[in-house]
């Protein structure tokens, strides 16, 4: 059974009290009207003045009464002065364990308002931390001393794809094999009391994928200075990767125009003259160094071809957008290179499925694309092999355009900068064919896939934007 508080205590003052006046009652004795002061000192204890004002009344009535029943039994045994001493002593001490209760209600009130006001803000401040900690865009995680996360917030579940209940309490991989050693090497360092502010590395997600990570690790410290776990903060950079390197290639970009302009002006106008001189040498069928002019030609077209590579990215190419079908633009590029296949004996297979695929834009410029990509396509088949170029029509409104080989292929690394100006794998290559190829495809509200594999063959895809289609699978 529950009993308040304030019932208890006047159950103990009263059973007190009561015992007291049964005392003075039974034994009449002037000494013993004094411990009527000791209930008011224990309700001054409880810091309750309603309980002490209560009291002092009470006691005040039963003091007079004992007095007026046994005054002449006290008179004969101290002296009528002292027993007014007595009565004095009394009256003071009770007032002064009224004043102390009174007293101390106040000052105890100040201490609880005070503390109250300490948890508050305790309870604020760690209200505000919890939010913070939940509500951060960056992935926050506490680790253990043996690596195991103890916390995390929703950000970093959803920057790393690990759940909460996967987690806590476990050691997860957090970093690509390869980086595994580096961070087991900053872990003991952070043992050791250092820190990692705004470290860049790569780290990665649940589903294999990596991303460009900006960690800061912290070893956290209890009140007395023992090292209890260590935090780390990650934000995903990778969008700023991204625009650190289109900033790198519009860079280049804007060199290579640079460039561009000083190659058309200073070169052109003595190629001219020489083409001229060299096509009037031509005509003549008798004159004794006809195949060295005829080579100097060839020479001086495929010069003209790289200066007209370069004034692609000087200035903007004006086009008139045109409706063309895509199908009929790679017919003609198949056309072009069956003489080469033969002769190289590379198996050719068409698969068209867009056959009526109506594309609008700049057909010259679409087939320049195509001819690069089938020319790189061929260049990599050095013992025979197969091409095959195939059109399909994707459910977002694209056409899709497919050149497949199984020549030596490319590794990963090739294939991520394989669109950056001046880059080639070939001794005679510019550089600047697949970046001109992505940048006419991307004016046609395209975009070029590549996925190859080293020594097993490449595969291009080109995605266009398409209007209307009359869908026929066919296939030879």
């Amino acid at each position: 059974m529950n009993i308040n508080n304030t019932v208890m205590q006047f159950l103990i003052l009263g059973g007190m009290n009561g015992y007291i006046l049964h005392l003075n009652l039974d034994t009449p004795y002037y000494i013993h009207v004094l411990l009527f002061v000791y209930p008011l000192f224990i309700a001054s204890l409880y810091h309750s003045i309603i309980s002490s004002l209560i009291l002092l009344p009470i006691t005040v009535l039963e003091v007079i009464y004992i007095f007026q029943s046994n005054f002449q039994d006290f008179t004969s045994t101290i002296e009528f002065g002292d027993l007014y001493v007595v009565l004095l002593l009394l009256i003071l001490m009770s007032l002064t364990a009224v004043v102390h209760s009174l007293f101390m209600r106040t000052t105890w009130e100040r201490v609880e308002e005070q503390q109250a006001t300490l948890e508050r803000a305790l309870d604020s401040r760690e209200g505000y931390l919890h939010m913070f900690f939940e509500n951060a865009k960056d992935g926050i995680a506490v680790f253990d001393l043996d690596a195991r996360i103890i916390a995390l917030n929703p950000a970093f579940e959803l920057l790393y794809g690990w759940s909460r209940e996967e987690c806590i309490g476990n050691r997860i991989p957090l970093v690509p094999p390869e980086n595994v050693a580096a961070a087991n090497e900053r872990i003991e360092k952070v043992l050791k009391g250092e820190s990692y502010y705004s470290f860049e590395t790569r780290d990665m997600r649940k589903d294999g994928t990596f991303f460009d990570a900006q960690l800061t690790l912290s070893p956290i410290y209890d009140k007395s200075g023992d090292m209890v776990a260590m935090s780390v903060i990650t934000r995903d950079i990778s969008y700023r990767k991204e625009a650190e390197k289109l900033i790198v290639q519009t860079e280049k970009l804007k060199l290579a125009g640079e460039i561009a302009a000083g190659v058309a002006h200073e070169i052109r106008n003595p190629m001219t003259v020489i083409s001229g001189f060299i096509q009037m040498m031509n005509t003549d069928d008798q004159h004794p160094y006809q195949t060295y002019t005829k080579l100097i030609e060839s020479e001086l077209e495929r010069i003209n071809l790289i200066i007209s590579e370069f004034l692609i990215l000087a200035k903007p190419h004006v086009t008139k957008a045109k409706e063309f079908h895509i199908e009929k633009i790679l017919q003609d590029v198949v056309l072009l290179f069956s003489p080469e296949l033969n002769l190289r004996s590379i198996l050719l297979k068409e698969s068209w499925k867009a056959r009526h695929a109506i594309v609008v834009g700049e057909q010259n410029q679409i087939k320049q694309v195509i001819i690069n990509i089938v020319k790189n396509a061929i260049e990599a088949l050095t013992n025979g092999g197969s091409l095959e170029i195939s059109t399909d029509l994707e459910t977002q409104g694209f056409v899709t355009i497919q050149i497949r080989d199984n020549g030596e292929g490319m590794t990963q690394e090739v294939v991520n900068q394989i669109f950056e100006p001046f880059f080639t794998t070939k001794t005679t290559g510019t550089g600047l064919g697949m970046m001109i190829s992505q940048k006419i495809i991307q004016e046609h509200g395209g975009k070029i896939l590549i996925n190859s594999q080293l020594n097993k063959g490449t595969v291009v895809s080109i995605l266009l934007p398409y209007t209307q289609s009359e869908k026929s699978a066919s296939s030879s």
